[in-house]
């Protein structure tokens, strides 16, 4: 017998593992006249990141650029002279087949060597690791609904994401910054850690009103008494930005991000000719997301009530909201000079590297590794680095965490202080940030098709039934090993739950 059948779509999102590429980077540079000979290299950094992204046809594209700065000291001079150069390398990586696909782009120096082939000459080498997290949408089918041929059904409610927007626009600033008189003039930028603070958005008409500051911790070359020296700086810029996300309702939860895709310093004059001022040229990403939940029926069993019923079932996952959560703690070492002592502390600052996320019973587990720069001044004038990376880990209660849910994390190092606990020793401590979204994951059976085998109906020569219920047994099987409808029993009995609250003799009525 054919049956009249509703089907719903689930969708969830789904991850697709990992890809990995590397990025070698290599630079040979010769010095321009306006630099001092090299007499002694102090670090060379490379900072990656990516400019631009799009995915086409199951393939991502994708700008990396990676900034290389060398610090090394002139012969003749304490001043730490800075070399920077931008490699720009575009990229291309295959995804795997899916429906609305996204991707999460992470890439991280691996490994840095510089080496000074002559006094004008150097001569970088380096890797970069870019981790690529594609993910897309899962498309699922279940029953809704069908009628025909005495057939009952058991529903469950489902809730589900139906659909996910998401919008970027780049954020573009122009900004002059003075220093002030009590400022040594400026020879040139060693440092800059530009990131986006104080986030707020405001719906206006159906779209985002985004706001926040850019802040800038510079630290700039001088000359003070005569000698080389170091001068930290900080500066915020504010920012505003209309995003419109397409298909945006009032009532869907709106998450923004943004991030500094490239920020450049130069040097100018003021109007006494003096170099105090810095023009920042910065692009800024912002990217809103919004997850549309929906809500629905699905059959998780069935059974007719005039004959023999086959059921085909489905596991489905189904996601929640994603849920945000924001946490922070202090992590820090102790870095210590080994072959001198130390006059005093220029700036100190700390990054995160291999980052881990693990799922246990009740609690997210963080870890990874700090690393600790130290930017001093030895006692004989000279400026050195000191490095250290320290292990960490931090846990977070989430009672309803489990092994299937989604995550989203970063942890970022800020506030970073510094004390110089001795002449040859410096303790750091760094403020540890941890945002991200959880979206927790729940598998459901449901039935996907319905089968009534052929043959005539298995008529039954009685009315009623008695049966024997214990407490706490559900009213659905009994329905369903009886042949019967759930609201008949319910009716005949005065029961007002789907379960027995006692042991109690139970009058069945059969129908069909």
């Amino acid at each position: 017998m054919e049956l009249n059948t509703t089907r719903a779509v689930i969708t969830a999102a789904e991850p697709m593992g990992s890809i990995l590429q590397e990025q070698g980077v290599e630079l040979d540079y010769v010095l321009p006249d306006y630099y001092p000979d090299v007499c002694k290299l102090v670090k060379c950094f490379v900072t990656p990141s990516v400019t631009s992204q799009s995915i086409s046809s199951g393939r991502l594209s994708y700008e990396l650029c990676c900034e290389v700065r060398i610090l090394y000291c002139s012969e003749d001079s304490h001043v730490l002279q800075c070399v920077t150069q931008t490699l720009r390398f575009p990229r291309t990586a295959e995804l795997p087949a899916g429906e609305e696909l996204t991707a999460e782009i992470l890439p991280a120096a691996d490994y840095v060597n510089c080496r000074a082939v002559s006094r004008r000459r150097l001569d970088v080498r380096g890797a970069v690791t870019i981790r690529i997290r594609p993910s897309g949408v899962r498309m699922q089918e279940a029953l809704s609904d069908a009628a025909g041929s005495g057939l009952q059904l058991r529903r469950i409610p489902v809730q589900y994401p139906e659909r996910t927007i998401r919008t970027s626009k780049s954020i573009l600033l122009s900004e002059e910054l003075e220093l002030g008189a009590a400022k040594p003039p400026v020879l040139h930028v060693v440092r800059c850690d530009a990131r986006a603070v104080d986030l707020m958005q405001k719906r206006v008409s159906g779209k985002l009103m985004v706001n926040g500051s850019l802040q800038l911790q510079i630290l700039y070359a001088c000359e003070k008494d005569g000698d080389g020296s170091l001068e930290p700086m900080q500066f915020r810029i504010p920012f505003s930005q209309l995003l419109e996300p397409e298909g945006l309702a009032e009532e869907d939860p709106v998450r923004v991000s943004c991030t500094v895709a490239a920020c450049d310093l130069k040097s100018m004059t003021d109007a006494a000719g003096e170099v105090r001022m810095l023009r920042c040229e910065a692009e800024l990403n912002a990217v809103c997301t919004s997850v549309h939940m929906a809500s629905g029926e699905l059959v998780a069993d069935a059974f007719s009530t005039e004959g023999a019923c086959e059921l085909k079932t489905v596991s489905l996952v189904t996601a929640s909201l994603p849920e945000p959560f924001s946490e922070t703690a202090v992590s820090g070492a102790k870095l210590t000079c080994t072959d001198g002592e130390l006059d005093c502390v220029y700036d100190a600052w700390c990054e995160v590297r291999n980052l881990t996320t693990a799922a246990e019973p009740g609690e997210l587990v963080l870890s990874g590794m700090l690393c600790c720069n130290v930017l001093v001044r030895e006692s004989s004038g000279m400026p050195r680095l000191l490095e250290k990376e320290e292990p960490f880990e931090h846990r977070i209660p989430m009672p309803q965490l489990t092994g299937e849910d989604l995550m989203q994390v970063s942890v970022t190092a800020e506030n970073c202080a510094y004390t110089l606990t001795g002449a040859c020793e410096v303790t750091v401590k760094a403020e540890l940030r941890m945002e991200g979204t959880v979206t927790h994951c729940t598998r459901t059976e449901a039935v996907a098709e319905i089968t009534l085998p052929d043959g005539e109906a298995q008529p039954r020569d009685y009315a009623l039934l008695l049966y024997f219920g214990r407490a706490g047994e559900p009213v659905w099987d009994i329905a369903k090993r009886c042949r019967t409808s759930v609201d008949a029993i319910l009716d005949e009995n005065d029961l007002a739950g789907d379960v027995l609250p006692e042991d109690a003799m139970l009058l069945i009525p059969i129908v069909g």
